[in-house]
């Protein structure tokens, strides 16, 4: 059980602080839930039943795990597949895990396919554009938590690692 205060990873929402826990009766009968606020959307209150079977909230990343995790962007990237439709089933799929290695390495395919275009002065799609935008909030967030750096730190560190790999 999480108390108040406590960070934990909702999976879309990114990573979340408990604030409150209160007794709602949402689905019929009282049951006690987590009342948090979520670091890419403030503002927006999110409720999680405290007993629950399918529970969707993780524990934050280890020190050692993020570095794991950090390691992905040093490899190539993902095989890209040109059918756009396939492509971002994929994407959203793995969007719909708490997999922060398989989000983490459709993030580094999806800077590298950017970067690879950008040298031919052309753009990924908007759709590509939006899950890399999110994802990349996402991974940053759990990534700023567990290695303790600042994001912007983390995202050159990144940038790096991808420039520094061929694709």
């Amino acid at each position: 059980m999480y108390k108040i205060g406590d960070l934990t990873f909702y999976k879309s929402h990114g990573i979340c602080r408990i604030d409150h826990i209160i007794e709602q009766n949402f689905s019929g009968k009282p049951m006690l839930y987590y009342v948090m606020q979520s670091k890419i959307r403030p503002g927006v209150v999110l409720y999680h039943p405290v007993e629950s079977k399918n529970s969707q909230l993780e524990k934050i990343l280890s020190h050692q795990e993020a570095l794991h995790i950090m390691e992905c962007f040093s490899n190539e990237p993902s095989e890209w597949n040109d059918r756009t439709t396939n492509r971002h089933r994929n994407h959203a799929d793995i969007l719909s895990t708490n997999n922060h290695l398989k989000s983490a390495q459709l993030m580094n395919t999806l800077l590298r396919k950017e970067l690879e275009l950008q040298k031919e002065d052309k753009k990924i799609s908007s759709q590509d554009s939006q899950t890399l935008q999110q994802i990349s909030a996402i991974i940053l967030d759990v990534l700023e938590i567990a290695l303790k750096q600042p994001k912007e730190d983390i995202e050159k560190e990144i940038l790096l690692k991808i420039h520094r790999t061929p694709s």
